[in-house]
């Protein structure tokens, strides 16, 4: 779920297409890669209007970026299932950096739960171009929250 601001109001959508692999190394974090892909288009906030202005050129251009892309480059233990994901987010024609922490649970029967909450500036992304740059209007901040429940991948 993301939430942004439009005249000082929250917005908050969730994106339905979206795939993954998270490996957590059993010994060494350093063994452990989580790569998430979105399909930026499964845009939905529940307002049609919005929905189409988004996936439009002015924000996440699906047609010429269908993705979003995160990949880590380093995963680092803080004890207790938490850890500090530090990779590249690729939003439209940019990646940046970002540092993300998470929460690894694992579930019963093989499964698990990864949970965490990131802040970024969309502007920083190319997201919200012409009119929609001004941040009187539209907000800068972005907040993402994701939990997302896990299954293990037999022979990978």
């Amino acid at each position: 779920m993301f939430t942004g601001t439009q005249a000082g109001a929250p917005v908050q959508g969730t994106f339905s297409d979206y795939d993954g692999r998270v490996c957590i190394g059993s010994g060494d974090p350093a063994d452990s890669r989580i790569r998430v892909s979105v399909r930026t288009a499964s845009v939905d906030t529940q307002l049609p209007e919005l929905d189409a202005a988004l996936r439009g050129p002015d924000f996440f251009d699906s047609a010429r970026w269908p993705q979003a892309v995160f990949e880590s480059e380093s995963v680092k233990s803080m004890g207790q299932g938490r850890y500090q994901v530090t990779g590249k987010l690729t939003l439209r024609d940019v990646t940046r950096e970002i540092s993300v922490p998470v929460r690894f649970t694992p579930a019963a029967g093989g499964g698990a739960r990864l949970a965490g909450r990131l802040s970024f500036a969309r502007l920083d992304y190319h997201i919200g171009l012409g009119q929609w740059a001004d941040t009187g209007w539209v907000g800068d901040r972005v907040e993402l929250a994701f939990s997302v429940a896990l299954k293990p991948v037999a022979g990978k």
